[in-house]
């Protein structure tokens, strides 16, 4: 590959990985969220949550059996699933967006640097360079903040 076709690979590897995080729902638009619970409380905007004034209480002596939440008596299990709302969306929250930024930068930054070294010599560089590339990919994701944060979606 030429030392140009590489730079446009780059560029362009820039600007979708910049928008990724903002264009879905899904983390690195392969991951639903909504089939980890241990992230539940990054989700801002989750209606799928499961009520905790509902679900039974386990008792490790009664055998399978759990306390029920309304009289105290015991019942069988409840599968948690049939509890919650698979219909409605889970939403990414900023702060999950901003880390799955990070990661894509780095990720995009190890591509670039193995073009690079493939194409001959390695320039070293110093911590102007990749604050100035930081930079560069906030600006390139601001479309998709725009299109998720600020334009206003009618219907």
């Amino acid at each position: 590959m030429g030392n140009s076709a590489s730079i446009w690979l780059i560029i362009v590897l820039a600007v979708l990985a910049a928008n990724l995080p903002f264009l879905n729902e899904r983390c690195f638009a392969i991951i639903a969220l909504h089939r980890f619970a241990f992230l539940k409380s990054m989700f801002s905007g989750s209606t799928g949550d499961v009520p905790t004034t509902d679900l039974p209480v386990a008792d490790p002596r009664a055998n399978g059996l759990v306390f029920s939440s309304s009289d105290g008596s015991l019942e069988k299990p409840i599968h948690i699933q049939s509890l919650k709302d698979t219909s409605a969306p889970v939403i990414k929250s900023l702060w999950l967006r901003l880390f799955e930024l990070i990661i894509l930068y780095f990720c995009v930054g190890a591509i670039a640097f193995g073009l690079e070294s493939a194409a001959g010599n390695r320039f070293s560089q110093r911590w102007e360079f990749y604050t100035i590339n930081a930079c560069l990919f906030l600006v390139l994701a601001f479309p998709g903040f725009v299109f998720r944060y600020l334009k206003h979606h009618h219907g």
